[in-house]
């Protein structure tokens, strides 16, 4: 204990790697209980604002026979300083090694945070290749968004979990614990899993290829499913969730207490994987979330409070509900804050609402600013729609607006940075027609990255030199009040590619993280030139990977993962878009 501490001494933010927060959770190791590691790929501060996380932690430590522990990526001076002593890294909770652990679970919500999963596992002293791991070492499991195509990074996880981990982990756990008393073999250990309800053992199947072209999987023995079909929670209203949080020890990303108010979106935006997935809508009643919000208040003392949905606005009396939260936390400094408003004729419904939430800023999402754009992916909205709700929000106090973009979208018109440009400047001289002050707009702009499971998915994103002319337009028409901020080009094609990819590039991502890629999702540390060598090196092309165009007849490299949605329906939706005639 007195070398870590001697470690935490010459680190910038100790407070990252201690531990010791009010409400986490210390056992004892004993033989009867299993130690689970939950592994988030980034530093604390991300991590600590995933809601999953937090879920998942307490859901597990409310179980004697289970230990959980957290474990979050190193800062570069705690890298450096593990290194120089010789130290692993560690569970915060009592500071074990993460090789001690039965089963490690990562979770996975942005593909750029690959590289710092074999990062963690080495550091861990895990041996990094699942093929590699003996009887001894844990069990390396992992959920979240990405696992929709967990084919690029199958070389690293012993399974995956597809769907609600909420639903999913906890059983996973049992069956852990039963095959463990049977048999210490590894391989015994995972054939017994494959069966559970949406876990994929990528091990048990085999990858086909001609050539370039990717035929499919199929397992290598008999009584090894087809098809994972994703778990979700149907009742969702008792889902489990945790009141006694972690309070964090350094002021984290999204400080708050969050509570999802609805999972699912009743929209059908033809791009958005996180509609796609996450299918059929659920709701929670307006006072199982009151009541959340209260235990979680007198557990966390937590000064703001975040209603999250993919569309709170289509959430059933919001107005209501945002009004009755007010009067509970009446006195008490609570405020409101709701992340995801869509644009719609809902939005006037909601006056009490509006005037009731914090004035940080209110953000919209147009996607595009072309019609033809918005018709095509499925966001329609109506920008007489937006202007009144930008005008409505001014006068109820609102300063600034963030509006988010998508671009590259096929068939996009020429002028499209000049007509975002155009009504960031309409909205802004909204407000000073109403007030005599313009607005700070914030202008976010992201190219069109694909995503399995969407009808988007056999179309290919656009060439940087397409995407670098948008972006030079939208920056000449940056002013004080209106910012424009465009996410890397570069950090996008690698998405692009690691989204859609399949096994192969698992020995890619293994050759960057040898070169020493890491912590790619931070724009400081992401190199694009390792990532071109690594591509190079094995043989492949990273932008035939995030331009491929997939024939809508093709097999795909993630059709063994199965959501509930149709791929006939992702294909007649594919061909209702004004884009299917610009992709053929």
């Amino acid at each position: 204990m007195n070398e870590l501490k001697e470690i935490l001494n010459k680190v910038q933010k100790p407070g990252r790697y201690v531990g010791e927060e009010t409400n986490s959770v210390r056992k004892r190791f004993e033989k009867n209980r299993t130690t689970v590691l939950l592994a988030y790929p980034d530093t604390y501060e991300i991590g600590m604002s995933y809601l999953g996380m937090r879920i998942l932690y307490h859901l597990l430590n409310e179980r004697d026979d289970i230990i959980c522990e957290r474990v979050f990526a190193p800062w570069g001076d705690m890298e450096k300083e593990l290194k120089r002593s010789g130290r692993k890294l560690f569970g915060l909770e009592s500071k074990t090694d993460m090789d001690k652990f039965d089963i490690i679970g990562f979770s996975l919500s942005y593909e750029l945070t690959y590289t710092n999963v074999l990062n963690m596992l080495f550091l861990g002293g895990v041996s990094v290749k699942a093929e590699e791991r003996s009887e001894e070492e844990p069990l390396v499991i992992a959920g979240g968004a990405c696992c929709y195509n967990p084919e690029p990074v199958s070389s690293f996880f012993d399974a995956f979990l597809i769907g609600d981990g909420e639903e999913s982990l906890p059983g996973f756990i049992d069956a852990y614990r039963k095959a463990k008393r049977k048999s210490r073999d590894r391989k015994e250990l995972l054939k017994s899993l494959a069966g559970l309800p949406g876990v994929y053992v990528p091990s048990l199947y085999k990858a086909e290829y001609a050539g370039k072209q990717f035929l499919g999987l199929r397992p290598r023995e008999e009584g090894i499913p087809d098809v994972v079909e994703r778990t979700i929670v149907e009742d969702f209203e008792n889902a489990y969730y945790p009141m006694k949080q972690i309070v964090p020890l350094v002021k984290i990303v999204h400080d708050r207490t969050a509570v999802e108010i609805m999972r699912g979106c009743p929209h059908a935006c033809r791009f958005c994987q996180a509609t796609a997935v996450n299918r059929p809508v659920r709701i929670r009643s307006k006072g199982r979330v009151r009541d959340i919000c209260r235990k979680t208040y007198e557990h966390t003392g937590n000064e703001r409070i975040a209603l999250l949905s993919l569309s709170s606005v289509n959430y059933p009396d919001l107005a209501g509900l945002v009004r009755e939260l007010n009067e509970d936390f009446t006195g008490k400094g609570v405020g409101l804050s709701i992340p995801s408003l869509r644009v719609d004729e809902s939005f006037y419904k909601l006056p009490e609402m509006i005037s009731a939430i914090r004035k940080t800023g209110l953000t919209f999402a147009p996607e595009s600013a072309s019609k033809e754009i918005r018709d095509s992916i499925g966001k329609r909205i109506n920008f007489q729609v937006l202007c009144k709700s930008a005008s409505l929000a001014f006068q109820h106090g609102w300063r600034r607006l963030k509006l988010y973009f998508m671009v590259g979208f096929p068939g996009e018109p020429e002028n499209e940075a000049d007509r975002i440009i155009d009504l960031a400047r309409d909205l802004s001289c909204i407000r000073k027609k109403a007030s005599g002050g313009a607005a700070d707009i914030k202008v976010s702009v992201n190219p069109f990255v694909p995503k399995p499971h969407t009808p988007f998915q056999w179309i290919g994103m656009k060439g940087t030199s397409e995407l670098s002319r948008i972006k030079d337009n939208l920056n000449r028409g940056s002013t004080r009040k209106i910012k424009v901020e465009f996410h890397d080009l570069e950090q996008s094609l690698l998405e692009a590619c690691l989204s859609r990819g399949d096994r192969r590039l698992s020995e890619i991502i293994f050759t960057a993280w040898k070169k020493g890629a890491k912590m790619d999702c931070w724009k400081d540390f992401f190199d694009f030139s390792i990532w071109e060598k690594a591509f190079e090196e094995n043989g492949r092309d990273i932008r035939d990977y995030a331009r491929k165009n997939y024939d809508p007849g093709s097999v795909l490299p993630w059709d063994h993962i199965k959501t509930g949605v149709d791929k006939g329906y992702l294909r007649e939706e594919l061909r209702a878009s004004s884009l299917y005639k610009d992709y053929e």
